[in-house]
């Protein structure tokens, strides 16, 4: 028997635009003696590793994939809004775009390993450090849209430490960042489906009672358009069309 389909409104977050970008941030730190114990650098052995650790602001780990990796993301808007700009693309069409400035930010710590690990420090970890990144990007973003920022990856490269006696001399590294920033607003959207309703398990143990949706009003919602309501400013128009002159 085939499935019976009917329409359904839902509200989900369209997404404008959306790029991906590295960047890398330099760190260096020199005769800082607030990043570490004195006692415990002077028991680290001289084969060090030096690791970054993505943390949230206490400094407990947290994954690049967690919603809270990021401390803030603030947009930063000038006097009178985004400012548009013309972009030419690789096959000659101008489209206009519009310059979102984002200021990014979170922490990390910096562990110290010992490779041979015959002292009674094997790992050193350092307080809390934070980090923060200004980006412009130019972006499909209309009025009303948000940008929404994910950290896709972030790791330390390139690491040089000098230690001497219980003093760190000078740590050097680059931070790497996958961004991946969406420009989005939530709509509704007309589509035609079923509803969705959980498996029976394998193995039951228990019965619970049925899952019951409340009924459409079909004959009037959704609604259609109606030409004398039109209004071309209401139209959602693609990625290059002049709704951003």
């Amino acid at each position: 028997m085939a499935e019976l389909f009917e329409s359904l409104c839902i509200r989900v977050p369209k997404v404008y635009d959306w790029v991906r970008r590295q960047v890398v941030l330099p760190q260096i730190f020199t005769n800082d003696t607030s990043l570490f114990e004195e006692e415990a650098l002077k028991d680290l052995g001289h084969d060090v590793e030096v690791e970054i650790v993505l943390t949230d602001s206490e400094g407990h780990p947290v994954d690049p994939s967690d919603e809270d990796a990021l401390d803030n993301v603030i947009e930063l808007v000038p006097h009178g809004g985004r400012r548009p700009k013309k972009i030419v693309l690789p096959d000659g069409e101008v489209v206009v775009l519009h310059e979102v400035k984002l200021s990014i930010s979170g922490f990390y710590r910096v562990k110290l390993i010992e490779l041979n690990g015959h002292h009674k420090h094997d790992e050193v970890e350092s307080s809390v450090i934070p980090w923060k990144i200004h980006q412009t990007f130019y972006l499909c973003a209309p009025e009303g849209t948000e940008p929404v920022v994910h950290l896709e990856s972030f790791e330390g490269t390139d690491g040089s430490l000098r230690l001497s006696d219980c003093h760190l001399q000078q740590l050097s590294f680059d931070l790497m960042l996958c961004l991946s920033v969406q420009i989005e607003k939530d709509v509704k959207v007309e589509v035609e489906g079923s509803f969705c309703y959980p498996r029976p398990e394998i193995i039951s143990t228990s019965s619970c009672s049925p899952i019951e949706y409340p009924p459409q009003c079909d004959a009037i919602f959704p609604g259609r358009p109606h030409h004398d309501d039109f209004d071309g400013d209401d139209v959602e128009s693609g990625f290059n069309h002049h709704e951003f002159d």
